[in-house]
């Protein structure tokens, strides 16, 4: 498991690669359609992030010692967005998660062409993952498996195009 900091560094190289606005636009749609899809019922079994533009829904839980989500959203740039988040935080220890300087957002360049209510709506889904790790930091978890490792040399991540 790469820790966040690293994941976080891999993302900024690789958009600070792409550098077009279009090019990176066009990856954050393929992380999009990475993202599964959930289903109604499922999405109507969360509750939606509050303060956000889209709807986007977290299913936050913790498998052993780690935190997992899964996400969704109507719209599919925040999508991709999502995917980012998912791979720096989903199995991490969940006081990794509440504690991380989730930095990649602005340092990538990915919040300068959002508007001022998605990048908001982005930070509402930080917090939201952040009380989420913190609760879950408190109460001992299922005892579940580990995950098994990313396949080496890529920490997890979807490397852009090109």
């Amino acid at each position: 498991m790469a820790d966040i900091r690293a994941l976080q560094d891999q993302i900024i190289r690789d958009f600070q690669r792409l550098e077009d606005p279009f090019d990176q636009y066009t990856y954050l749609l393929a992380l999009s359609a990475r993202l599964p899809v959930m289903s109604e019922e499922r999405r109507a079994a969360l509750t939606p992030v509050a303060g956000c533009q889209s709807h986007v829904w977290l299913d936050v839980r913790r498998e052993g010692e780690l935190l997992v989500f899964d996400a969704d959203s109507d719209t599919m740039l925040i999508r991709g967005i999502l995917c980012l988040l998912q791979q720096v935080l989903s199995h991490q220890p969940p006081a990794e998660v509440a504690e991380a300087e989730l930095d990649f957002p602005e340092k990538s360049g990915l919040l300068l062409s959002l508007s001022p209510d998605r990048r908001k709506g982005i930070g509402s889904v930080i917090e939201t993952l952040r009380l989420s790790a913190r609760q879950l930091g408190r109460a001992p978890g299922p005892a579940a498996p580990r995950p098994p490792p990313p396949p080496a040399g890529n920490g997890g991540y979807a490397a852009p195009p090109g």
